[in-house]
């Protein structure tokens, strides 16, 4: 249990051995391997990979607020749960759960600017590839609403000290030409954020 990518792998071979008996099926059943990303401790990573985590319902088209997802922290903090409602509180550094619900809704659904339902639930992804490409910088809950291979590819994801910090202890693992490790996340407005891997493109898909 202490390795998480074998427990990962362990258990999606087993579900898939289930799975296939059980409808008589055969081949595989997970369409990529499991990926990680390892996360700084700290509020501002934390709320913005919480927020991508709880927008995957609506990127998927399964629901248009993220609340009406059962299966999500949010909807937990919604309905009541106290341990998600001070898991919020703790990574929004506020006083009162309240107010933690308020702020991560905020968060959700582009820091509560007033926008049509339609800009809420996506952007045109054809419009910030050309934003990016520009050199142009997109606020993060905006971003966040798209599908982002930094949260998947992109290996490490916290300050610049952080990232360089894993990436000097994990030297060996690079190229003798790289020098430093943290890389900026390209998109993203005032994040305090990078990344170890520089993904050049399809950053968004």
């Amino acid at each position: 249990m202490g390795d998480v990518s074998l427990f990962m792998k362990e258990l999606k071979q087993r579900f898939s051995i289930w799975y296939n008996r059980s409808h008589k099926r055969y081949g595989t059943l997970w369409a990529e391997r499991f990926k990680s990303v390892l996360i700084q401790d700290t509020a501002a990573c934390l709320r913005t990979v919480a927020a991508y985590i709880d927008l995957n319902p609506v990127r998927a088209g399964l629901v248009e607020d993220p609340k009406d997802y059962r299966y999500c922290g949010y909807a937990e903090a919604v309905a009541g749960r106290s341990e998600a409602r001070e898991g919020l509180r703790k990574v929004l550094e506020v006083k009162t759960e309240k107010s933690a619900l308020s702020e991560y809704r905020k968060i959700l659904f582009l820091m509560g600017s007033t926008v049509s339902r339609e800009s809420q639930l996506a952007m045109d992804r054809e419009a910030v590839k050309k934003v990016v490409e520009l050199d142009g910088e997109l606020p993060t809950a905006q971003v966040l609403r798209l599908r982002v291979r930094y949260f998947t590819d992109g290996m490490v994801l916290g300050s610049n000290a952080y990232v360089n910090e894993i990436f000097e202890a994990h030297r060996d693992m690079f190229g003798k030409k790289r020098k430093t490790g943290a890389r900026p996340l390209r998109g993203f407005k005032e994040s305090g954020l990078t990344v170890i891997r520089d993904l050049r493109k399809d950053v968004f898909t």
